[in-house]
Formats: structure tokens, C-alpha cells, sequence
């Protein structure tokens, strides 16, 4: 399974960037993890063109807890779905083309988060949802 986290702007404070390369790396060969900043809404439009599992991080998507987000993550596994692209858009929000384009949205937390927070604690809980899929230690119930 391939995941690209898409983000508008870069990851300019040195503490986020380290600890987000922390959990990223302790995916690798498991999953492809790869984050990429986009300039602006129009770029990061231009990236989700074709792809088939378009998902927006927003404050009013779908809330789960770390063991529904583990089994959501599985079924995207099992279902065949070659790669998810999640969308994190900045301060005033994704972009209504972006929005549409979403096949689910994702609610990391009611509270709106800075975007270097919300990449930091979206790439802990993909590392958390697959430690429970392997049933690693690391999450305790």
C-alpha cells in the first residue's frame, strides 16, 4: 500500500519535522509513506487528479478512535486499493475542488490544529493503526 500525505507549505519547525521523520521511518516496509508539500490548493488539485482514494483531513469528518482507524485502514488493504492520498490543507481549509474530488473525510480532532500538529499526529496514528494491525506492543488499550 502506497500513502502520500499531500500538505500545503512546508514543515519549517525543526522539532514537528523530527518527529514526524520518526514515525514515517518506522513504517518503512510496511507501507510507503511519502509526504509531499504542495505551493497551493491549485498543485495539490493537480495531484489528485486521477487517483482513486482522495482523502481530506477536516475538522468535520469522520471521527474514529485508533482501533476503528486500524480496521478502516485493513479494509482499504484487503478491498485492493492500490494507494490513499490524504489531503491537508491550511489554515482557511482545503479547497472546494479538493473536498469534492474526496472519496471520505477524516476527522484527526474537533479542534482546528495548526497543519505541522495535524501531520504530526496523523503520521502517529498511521504508525499506531498499523502496529495494532500487526499487534505490536505499541498501542495499549
Amino acid at each position: 500500500m502506497k500513502v502520500e500525505i499531500l500538505i500545503i507549505g512546508k514543515i519549517s519547525e525543526k522539532p514537528f519535522k523530527v518527529l514526524i521523520e520518526q514515525y514515517l521511518q518506522r513504517l518503512r516496509g510496511r507501507f510507503s509513506v511519502e509526504v509531499v508539500s504542495c505551493r497551493d490548493s491549485n498543485e495539490m488539485e493537480k495531484r489528485i487528479k486521477n487517483h482513486e482514494m482522495v482523502i481530506t483531513l477536516d475538522e468535520f469528518g469522520v471521527e474514529f478512535d485508533s482501533i476503528q482507524f486500524s480496521q478502516w485502514v485493513s479494509e482499504k488493504v484487503t478491498s485492493g486499493v492500490s494507494s490513499l492520498i490524504f489531503c491537508l490543507g491550511e489554515a482557511a481549509g482545503l479547497s472546494p475542488e479538493v473536498k469534492k474530488k474526496a472519496k471520505f473525510s477524516l476527522a484527526l480532532s474537533r479542534f482546528t490544529l495548526n497543519h505541522q500538529l495535524a501531520l504530526l499526529v496523523f503520521s502517529e496514528q498511521i504508525y499506531r493503526a498499523v502496529t495494532i494491525l500487526f499487534n505490536e506492543p505499541y498501542h495499549k488499550p
